[in-house]
């Protein structure tokens, strides 16, 4: 990186971390978030945001009190929320859930038809997607946290959202993962989606009147003990009926990810799955913590690798010497 040179840096922004600006904060009878005074060294938090229409509002708490029930989640029955919009022309937000001052879990949603937000993505514990606490930590790794600098949040869909940092006079643009706090292995546009989508890049009908009603766990893989997804071999498009069958029977699958025209590949062990009264089924990964994305949206972005079959050593008769 060419060195960075800047004029009075402490004396106008000292360390501050310029985030984007929110759009929106609950109105006073809404779930306030109760945030205690962060240590010296702690990151600078974005004021909560305005909820526009009320109904916004309420599809956040529906959504977190249907997902309060299921294992794991626990913790969102007393847990508060804060929005932040995901950009211009979007139409979406992510919600940071935050329960005993801690951060506790996710949701992303888009604006749907007839004042309906749609349910695009969800995670629960202590990473959500779009973290400040994580992005605070990825700008102090790369050393760019006591430069002026913007960032700005990028969501093309699941598993593709990105912060995009700039900053000043510097010549490039750095790209970090949303949900791990990584560096993206390019610095410019050319590897992005070509396009935002003109409303929400939304594969699901999920909206805050549904229900969950079937979910499976396993205890997930380690993607890195086996590679056949390095090699491309045993790779494909999996039936979910048959995703279901693996996960009952205990088996480890590892899904594989293509993004950015391939020059990143995410490896993801399945941990699990739920099913809404809308009909969409959402796989349960472990990326960090737990992450649940559309099964369609993942049709198109790589392939499932079972957990090979190991067949037993026949057994051999020790004949007596």
């Amino acid at each position: 990186m060419k060195k960075l040179t800047f004029a009075l840096v402490s004396l106008l922004l000292g360390t501050s971390l310029l985030a984007a600006w929110p759009l929106e904060s609950p109105p006073a009878h809404a779930v306030q978030e109760t945030k205690p005074s962060p240590p010296p060294s702690a990151p600078p938090t974005e004021p909560a945001t305005d909820i526009a229409a009320p109904t916004l509002q309420a599809a956040v708490e529906r959504f977190m009190k249907q997902l309060a029930l299921q294992p794991g989640f626990e913790p969102w029955q007393q847990a508060s929320w804060t929005s932040y919009p995901l950009g211009p022309g979007m139409r979406g937000w992510v919600i940071i859930v935050s329960a005993g001052g801690s951060e506790a879990g996710y949701l992303v949603l888009h604006a749907g038809e007839a004042d309906t937000y749609r349910l695009t993505e969800y995670g629960k514990g202590a990473y959500p997607l779009f973290s400040l606490q994580t992005l605070h930590r990825s700008l102090v790794q790369l050393e760019l946290i006591e430069y002026p600098h913007q960032a700005e949040r990028l969501y093309f869909g699941p598993l593709q959202a990105l912060w995009k940092i700039t900053v000043q006079k510097a010549d490039r643009i750095w790209y970090i993962d949303a949900k791990t706090g990584e560096e993206m292995p390019f610095a410019g546009d050319a590897k992005l989606p070509k396009s935002k989508p003109a409303h929400a890049p939304n594969s699901t009908n999920t909206d805050a009147k549904h229900t969950i009603r079937e979910s499976g766990q396993t205890e997930p893989a380690e993607p890195y003990a086996r590679l056949p997804w390095v090699q491309n071999k045993s790779g494909k498009p999996l039936p979910f009926d048959d995703l279901k069958q693996l996960i009952a029977q205990g088996s480890k699958p590892v899904f594989a990810a293509e993004l950015y025209e391939g020059s990143v590949t995410v490896p993801l062990p399945v941990a699990g799955f739920q099913v809404w009264s809308s009909g969409d089924r959402f796989v349960q990964f472990r990326q960090d913590d737990d992450r649940f994305l559309p099964y369609e949206a993942l049709q198109r972005l790589g392939s499932f690798y079972p957990e090979p079959t190991v067949s037993p050593l026949p057994y051999i008769e020790k004949l007596p010497a």
